[in-house]
Parts: C-alpha cells; sequence; structure tokens
C-alpha cells in the first residue's frame, strides 16, 4: 500500500474525501493525552508516521531504531576476528 501510495493515512483520505483535516490523528491523540493544544498538527503521511517525529509514533520508532541498531552492532562484533598483534607476548599475564 505504501508504495502504490494509498496507505489510508489522513493525506489520503483527504484527497479522496473521507476526512476533513490531513492532520496526524496519533499527534492529535498523544496532545489531548497531555492536555495540549492540537492546532497546527502535521500532515498524517506515511513517512510521518514512520519517524519519530510523530508524537504518537516517536517512542515505538525510536525503540525499533535502537533494537535495529544493537543488532546490526552484535552481528558486526561476531564477524570480526580477533587481530594478532607482534606485541602480542608483551599483552600476555605471567603467571
Amino acid at each position: 500500500m505504501a508504495v502504490a501510495g494509498n496507505t489510508p493515512t489522513a493525506s489520503f483520505l483527504i484527497k479522496i474525501g473521507k476526512i476533513q483535516s490531513a492532520g496526524c490523528r496519533l499527534c492529535k491523540i498523544a496532545r489531548e493525552a497531555r492536555v495540549e493544544s492540537t492546532d497546527g498538527l502535521a500532515a498524517e503521511t506515511h513517512g510521518h508516521i514512520n519517524s519519530a517525529g510523530c508524537e504518537g509514533m516517536a517512542t515505538t520508532v525510536t525503540a525499533a531504531h535502537h533494537s535495529i541498531w544493537r543488532h546490526l552492532y552484535d552481528s558486526m562484533h561476531a564477524a570480526q576476528k580477533p587481530k594478532s598483534s607482534s606485541l602480542s607476548h608483551l599483552t600476555k599475564k605471567v603467571r
């Protein structure tokens, strides 16, 4: 749906006459929960709701980002080969 451009976001739904505002519904809910003004909401697009810029999705998107980063880091670390040094005999503990 995202590739075809018909994800049911507010920006798409306003184009086909289903709703009256393109403002992000998730940001609106988050602001209402914090008892803040819902004026000036960002347009709800596929890109917006999949970014940390969306007030309603910021925690989830950030958690997903960190999870992927940890997985990549762990994979790269596991794939590294230990480097041998010509001075390794100097760094070994003497018993």
